[in-house]
C-alpha cells in the first residue's frame, strides 16, 4: 500500500533585499523543528524508501535533518516541487513506480492543497481540519493508498495522521 508523506519545509528566514527566495535559509529554531519531525515520523512507524526533496535552500535542510531518523532513503531532488501546484505534484506521484514510503518535502500552500485534494473516504476528521487551515512548517500530513502510485487522482486517499516538529524550544 503506498504511503505519502507530504512535509512542509521548516521555519526559514524571512525574505531580504538581495537575497532569492530559494536561499533562504533555516533559522536555529527550524533546525530544531526538522530534527524533530524526522525522529516523530519515525516514531510514528513510518520510514520512507524514497525523499523528493524541492531544491530550495530551506527543503533541503529541512530533508538533511529529518533523514538520520530513518534508515536508508533514496533522496531526488526535484526541481518541479519548487513552485509547483498539485496538478504538478500528481505528475510527479504518477511516476514513481514501485516506491512504498514516499516523502515529498515542499512548501504551501501545495503541500496541503495535495493533501485535501487526494484525502478522501476513511479519513482521520481531525487531520482533515488541520490540514484544511494549511500545513505549518515542519509539520507532515500522511496519506495512505489502494491503488498504485500511477492511478492516485482525487479523493482516493485516505489522511491518516498530521505530525509536527513543532513542540521544540526557541
Amino acid at each position: 500500500m503506498p504511503t505519502l508523506i507530504l512535509a512542509r519545509h521548516a521555519k526559514a528566514e524571512a525574505p531580504a533585499a538581495g537575497l532569492s527566495d530559494s536561499a533562504r535559509a533555516l533559522e536555529l529554531i527550524g533546525r530544531k523543528a526538522s530534527t524533530l519531525l524526522g525522529q516523530v515520523i519515525a516514531r510514528a512507524g513510518i520510514s520512507p524508501d524514497l525523499a523528493l526533496v524541492s531544491p530550495s535552500l530551506r527543503t533541503q535542510q529541512t530533508w538533511k535533518l529529518m533523514a538520520p531518523a530513518f534508515g536508508e532513503c533514496e533522496t531526488v531532488t526535484d526541481d518541479e516541487l519548487y513552485e509547483t501546484h498539485v496538478s504538478g505534484l500528481l505528475e510527479v506521484l504518477h511516476g514513481l513506480g514501485d516506491a512504498e514510503t514516499v516523502v515529498v518535502v515542499g512548501h504551501e500552500p501545495t503541500s496541503s492543497a495535495a493533501a485535501a485534494h487526494l484525502a478522501g473516504p476513511g479519513s482521520d476528521k481531525t487531520a482533515l481540519q488541520r490540514v484544511a487551515h494549511g500545513l505549518p512548517t515542519a509539520t507532515a500530513a500522511v496519506l495512505e493508498f489502494d491503488c498504485p502510485w500511477s492511478e492516485i487522482t482525487s479523493r482516493c486517499g485516505r489522511l491518516v495522521s498530521v505530525l509536527s516538529g513543532r513542540d521544540v524550544e526557541e
